[in-house]
């Protein structure tokens, strides 16, 4: 069941609900890894589970995304961060560790 709460009580029960990420605002911008989409905490949909408990879900229609699939705004995701050769730093890395001798022939892991 939907829930409909002031914006104190709604920023309350992010604080509570959310053990992953601080919630200092409403306006605080999270974005799904799922479904991608950016929201800020008005948006979330809050649902009561009972005992004064609270379920909280991404806005986005058809997405069950939970506080564990979220992540700041601002963090890059590591697809973003990798570099596109990154085959060559694996190269590199694999000709650094080279065998010392042909009685150890997988001395160094990448």
């Amino acid at each position: 069941m939907a829930t409909h709460l002031k914006l104190d009580d709604r920023l309350s029960v992010l604080r509570a609900e959310d053990r992953f990420q601080n919630w200092i605002s409403l306006d605080d911008e999270r974005v799904c890894i799922i479904c991608k989409r950016k929201f800020n905490g008005r948006q979330i949909d809050v649902r009561r589970t009972g005992n004064r408990k609270h379920q909280l879900r991404c806005p986005t229609e058809g997405c069950n995304s939970g506080p564990r699939l979220w992540v700041y705004a601002t963090t890059p995701l590591v697809s973003h961060v990798v570099k596109a050769d990154w085959w060559r730093a694996a190269g590199k890395m694999q000709e650094q560790c080279a065998p010392a001798s042909a009685l150890r022939p997988h001395a160094c892991r990448v």
